[in-house]
C-alpha cells in the first residue's frame, strides 16, 4: 500500500520493475541451467527484478509474479514424511502469497511426477494446487493441449507458448570430434551413439543397452552418461552394459566442463524414452550440433519441424536395432550444415515472450 491507496501493478505504463520469484532460480543444482539462463536474460531486458526462491522469501517481500517450474517434484521423494511435509509448506506458500497480491504462473514442464510413490498425496494435490494457477506457460502447443485435456481448468487462465532455449551460451565451447575421440580413446571411424542426462525409468536406458547390444555391429560404440534416479537404477543399468566392451557407461553426475568433448564425440544422440513432453538434453545435444533419435512422442514432432528432419529422426513403436542401424546410418549419412538452427530459441527472446505473459496475468486481475 502507499499513501495514495493499493499499490498499481506494473502494467506497460508503469515506471517501477516487474517483481519476480523464480522457483527454481539462478541455481542450477539439479544440473540443468534452464531457469538462470531465463532469468539472467531477463534482468538484462530491463525493468524486471527477479530474486531465487528460498522458504522465507515470499514472507519477506511482496512479488508481482511467482514464477514456478516443478511444483510437482516433492512427490517423487520417497519418504511419506518429507513429501507430506514439503507438499503442505509449497501449498501453505502459494497460498499465502497469493492473498498478498502475488499472482502464480506455472510453466507446465511435465503434467506429473517423473516417479510418483504416494498416489493418494497427488489426489489431493492437484485439486488444490490448481485454482491458485493464474497463467500457464508451454514448451509447445502439443504440451498446452495436453495440459488442457488433463487439467480443464487451465483454460481459463492467461497462457503463453515459450520454448524450451538452447545451451550454447551455457557451458564451454565444444571441441572437435577429433579431439573428442582421442581424449576418450574412442575409434576415430567408429560409429558412437550417446545418452545424456539424468537416468530415470522413465527415459528407457536399460532397453536402449539392451537394444544396442542386439545390434551385430562389431565397431559401434554406446555411451551412457548421466546420474541415476537411484541406486537400483544404476545397478540395472551397469548389469545391462557388462559382457559387452562396446558400452560405456560413466554413471555420475556430468560437470559442465565435461559436456563438450562428451557430445563432439557423438555421432548420434539417442534419448529413447517411454513417455516425453520436452528434453533439454535433445536440446543440449542440438545446441553441439549433434543430430538426435527420438521417439514420435509428445512435442517431439515439433521441435523436428522447428529445426528440421537433417537434426530430429523420430521413430514410432519399440526401440530396435534397425531403428539404430538406420539411425546411425542417417546420422553419419546426412548432408547438413554446420550448426543446428536453434538460433530463434536465444533466451532474450524467450524472455521477453515470458515477461509478456506476466504482464498479460496482471492486466486480467488489474
Amino acid at each position: 500500500m502507499t499513501d495514495d491507496g493499493p499499490e498499481k501493478p506494473p502494467g506497460a505504463d508503469s515506471g517501477r520493475p516487474l517483481k519476480v520469484l523464480g522457483w527454481p532460480g539462478f541455481s542450477s543444482e539439479n544440473g540443468n541451467p534452464y531457469t538462470r539462463l531465463l532469468y539472467e536474460a531477463m534482468e538484462m531486458k530491463g525493468n524486471v527484478e527477479v530474486d531465487g526462491f528460498t522458504m522465507f522469501e515470499p514472507f519477506q517481500r511482496r512479488y508481482d509474479v511467482w514464477h514456478v517450474h516443478w511444483p510437482e517434484d516433492f512427490l517423487s521423494y520417497r519418504s511419506p514424511v518429507a513429501a507430506y511435509f514439503y507438499v503442505a509448506a509449497e501449498l501453505f506458500l502459494f497460498a499465502w502469497a497469493r492473498l498478498s497480491g502475488t499472482r502464480l504462473v506455472w510453466t507446465v514442464h511435465d503434467l506429473g511426477p517423473h516417479e510418483s510413490y504416494h498416489p493418494q498425496l497427488e489426489r489431493l494435490f492437484w485439486p488444490l494446487f490448481l485454482p491458485m494457477v493464474d497463467g500457464i506457460i508451454s514448451l509447445s502447443e502439443t504440451a498446452r493441449e495436453e495440459a488442457y485435456d488433463r487439467f480443464p481448468v487451465l483454460r481459463s487462465v492467461p497462457s503463453a507458448i515459450v520454448p524450451h532455449g538452447h545451451y550454447r551460451t551455457a557451458y564451454p565451447e565444444s571441441v572437435s570430434k577429433g579431439e573428442s575421440r582421442r581424449q576418450s580413446g574412442l575409434d576415430p571411424e567408429a560409429p558412437v551413439m550417446l545418452f545424456v542426462g539424468r537416468i530415470r525409468p522413465y527415459k528407457n536406458v536399460v532397453p536402449l543397452v539392451q537394444t544396442f547390444r542386439q545390434w551385430e555391429k562389431p565397431e559401434a560404440r554406446l555411451v551412457v552418461a548421466g546420474n541415476p534416479v537411484s541406486d537400483d537404477l544404476g545397478g540395472r543399468v551397469q548389469a545391462t552394459a557388462e559382457g559387452d566392451a562396446r558400452v560405456r557407461t560413466a554413471l555420475r553426475f556430468i560437470e559442465e566442463d565435461e559436456m563438450p568433448a562428451l557430445i563432439a564425440g557423438a555421432d548420434l544422440v539417442v534419448l529413447p524414452y517411454e513417455s516425453i513432453m520436452h528434453s533439454g538434453s535433445a536440446l543440449l545435444a542440438l545446441s553441439y550440433d549433434r543430430p538426435i533419435l527420438v521417439p514420435d512422442r509428445g512435442a517431439m514432432t515439433e521441435l523436428q519441424g522447428r529445426v528440421g528432419r537433417d537434426w530430429v529422426r523420430t521413430y514410432t513403436g519399440e526401440l530396435t536395432p534397425s531403428v539404430l542401424a538406420d539411425g546411425m546410418e542417417w546420422a553419419r549419412t546426412t548432408d547438413r550444415a554446420a550448426q543446428a538452427p536453434v538460433d530463434d530459441l536465444d533466451w532474450p527472446r524467450l524472455a521477453r515472450q515470458t515477461v509478456a505473459l506476466y504482464r498479460r496475468v496482471l492486466e486480467a486481475h488489474d
